[in-house]
């Protein structure tokens, strides 16, 4: 479960009858349940799961748990547990599937062993999702981590440079205008070409930048005489 604004979101669960994939919504103003038709791919309960701020849309995170599809009227058995992970899109409200990249000798992702019951956190510094322990047929006493830098992206964004061109010989004032700014040790970089960069090169130049709000910074251009 999961709060955004004025609403509350349930994902997933099962009961007597049979299992859910989708997200309901409780309205906290008008005090109504309704379902928005947001849908995973398979059923899943007793996972983990935390929200995290990313730019520019939040994510929702969720690993683990059991899962399974049984006949709705059917006798429910236990389900299967899973080691999967996948996140809701709080702009677009569509589950994605996470596909790791890193493989062991055998050429298979690593991975912790399915579980369901266990604990989630969030390392902003590293940008991994932390996951602790759980159930498997016993207690587990394990922490695995997963880097989702490229899901949740850097800690700030770029919407606009006011002006978007200038003179070569530079000392032109320029605003820059995004979101996540901080009042740190702002560096700008300025580079020939479309390829980004993230130091300085023999074609990109680096100026120091002035905080104004966590919404703009400012600097002088650099001459490229």
């Amino acid at each position: 479960m999961f709060s955004i604004g004025t609403k509350l979101y349930v994902y997933g669960g099962w009961n007597s009858e049979s299992q859910f994939t989708n997200t309901i919504t409780f309205d906290l103003v008008t005090k109504e349940w309704y379902d928005p038709d947001i849908y995973n791919e398979s059923p899943r309960w007793n996972h983990c799961g935390i929200m995290v701020e990313a730019i520019p849309s939040w994510k929702y995170f969720i690993f683990g748990g059991e899962t399974g599809d049984f006949p709705e009227g059917g006798p429910r058995n236990f389900g299967s547990f899973t080691n999967t992970a996948c996140f809701l899109d709080i702009e677009t409200m569509r589950w994605s599937t996470i596909f790791l990249d890193d493989t062991s000798q055998d050429g298979k992702p690593l991975q912790p062993a399915a579980r369901e019951y266990s604990a989630m956190a969030y390392d902003q510094k590293s940008s991994s999702l932390l996951v602790f322990g759980g159930w498997s047929n016993g207690w587990l006493n394990d922490l695995h981590s997963l880097n989702v830098g490229k899901i949740t992206g850097p800690p700030y964004a770029l919407t606009e440079i006011i002006p978007n061109l200038g003179q070569l010989s530079g000392n032109v004032p320029v605003i820059i205008k995004g979101v996540g700014f901080k009042d740190a040790n702002i560096k700008i970089i300025f580079t020939c070409g479309k390829t980004p960069v993230d130091a300085p090169s023999k074609l990109s130049i680096e100026v120091p930048g002035t905080f104004i709000s966590e919404t703009e910074v400012s600097c002088i251009t650099p001459s490229y005489e």
